[in-house]
C-alpha cells in the first residue's frame, strides 16, 4: 500500500463541531509561537468561535490565521477581530469566507484592519 492512497491522505477535513472546537481552542492557548493556523472548513459554531476568540491573545507570532466556513456568526467575527486588534502578533492573512458575517461585524474587522497595518 502506498501513502499516496491511503484514506489518511485523503481526508481533506476533520469537520470538528463546536464541542471538539471548544476542546481544541483551550489547547492551543499554550500555543504562543505558532504562526500559521489554518481552521478551515469544519463546524465550529458560536460557542467554539467565541473560545477560539480567547486563545488568540496568547499568540505572539502569529501571521496567518485561516478562519473561512467554521460556522461563524457576527458575534464571534466582533470577538476575533478585537482579540487580534488587541494582541501582539503581526497578523498578516486573515481569512473568514463562507461565514454568516453581515455588516454589523463590520466596524470591528476595519477597526482590526486599521491597527494591523500588515494584514491582507
Amino acid at each position: 500500500m502506498t501513502i499516496s492512497r491511503s484514506v489518511i491522505q485523503e481526508k481533506k477535513t476533520t469537520k470538528v463541531g463546536s464541542e471538539g472546537g471548544i476542546a481544541l481552542s483551550e489547547g492551543l492557548e499554550c500555543c504562543a509561537y505558532m504562526k500559521k493556523l489554518d481552521l478551515r472548513d469544519n463546524m465550529f459554531g458560536a460557542e467554539a468561535g467565541v473560545s477560539l476568540s480567547k486563545s488568540l491573545s496568547s499568540y505572539k507570532h502569529l501571521t496567518e490565521l485561516y478562519l473561512s466556513y467554521l460556522n461563524l456568526e457576527d458575534e464571534v467575527a466582533i470577538a476575533i477581530a478585537k482579540a487580534l486588534k488587541e494582541c501582539a502578533s503581526p497578523i498578516e492573512v486573515l481569512e473568514m469566507a463562507g461565514n454568516d458575517i453581515t455588516v454589523e461585524a463590520d466596524s470591528a474587522i476595519a477597526a482590526c484592519v486599521a491597527e494591523k497595518q500588515d494584514l491582507n
